[in-house]
């Protein structure tokens, strides 16, 4: 994915593929249920063992291993639904993201105006995705958190008075999604909002989305970069975030 070029319209809305947040719901549900069946069975063998004595620490600690990775599973997708909940909605024509003359408004949140936006940021993470599903454990459970609605090209918008943002969304769920920061010299503390764009929309979609706040971005002198690398992405927006924010190397 490549930084796109600016063709951005004055009023934009990017709607929801209504049938791929279907399956990746359809996708998380299946997660939900192995991850809790994967609880209740390692509680179960770990309970026979200790009643019956059968089998020495190692099979219990195993099995205990069996139920945290089982109880991170349920735990994470659990997570993961009701961000799709928030991000996709329940009606046909939900919108993801819309952007017009006055700001910027992603799924479900209140709109952000232009001069409050600090930065838009895109990291592309399809490449190490694709390194990774080389690993033998990954190739099965990246492929199933993927069609459960892990999403791949990550879009973050930074905003000003992120207090201010927080106390403006009248969903309280979805005000969490909003992530604060230090104070800045002036009192306000920095908020960042994230959108998994593909989780959510189609492959077109998303690219549009990208083009759209991009160009509006450039129009306005707010920084705005794409990245592939997660690392090079923090240090690019460390700084803009939090006044102290480290030197990294």
């Amino acid at each position: 994915m490549s930084d796109p070029s600016p063709v951005a319209p004055a009023a934009f809305r990017a709607f929801v593929d209504r049938a791929k947040a279907d399956t990746a719901r359809r996708w998380n549900t299946g997660l939900i249920t192995v991850g809790g069946l994967a609880v209740v069975i390692a509680i179960a063998g770990i309970v026979a063992l200790a009643v019956t004595g059968f089998g020495s620490w190692l099979t219990l600690a195993l099995v205990a291993v069996f139920g945290v990775v089982g109880a991170g599973l349920l735990v994470t997708s659990v997570l993961r639904g009701r961000i799709l909940r928030i991000l996709a909605g329940d009606v046909d024509q939900a919108v993801a993201c819309a952007v017009d003359d006055h700001g910027v408004a992603l799924a479900n949140s209140p709109v952000i105006p232009w001069d409050q936006v600090v930065f838009v940021g895109v990291l592309n993470d399809r490449p190490r995705t694709d390194r990774l599903r080389g690993i033998p454990i990954f190739n099965w459970g990246g492929r199933a958190a993927l069609k459960a609605g892990n999403g791949t090209i990550l879009c973050e918008i930074a905003v000003r008075d992120g207090e201010a943002f927080r106390a403006a969304f009248t969903d309280r769920s979805a005000a969490k999604r909003v992530g604060l920061y230090p104070r800045w010299p002036d009192g306000v503390r920095h908020g960042l909002l994230p959108l998994l764009l593909d989780s959510v929309l189609s492959e077109e979609t998303t690219q549009a989305v990208v083009r759209v706040l991009f160009e509006q971005a450039r129009a306005r002198g707010i920084p705005h970069a794409l990245f592939e690398s997660s690392f090079a992405f923090l240090k690019w927006k460390g700084p803009l975030l939090d006044h102290d924010w480290p030197e990294l190397g």
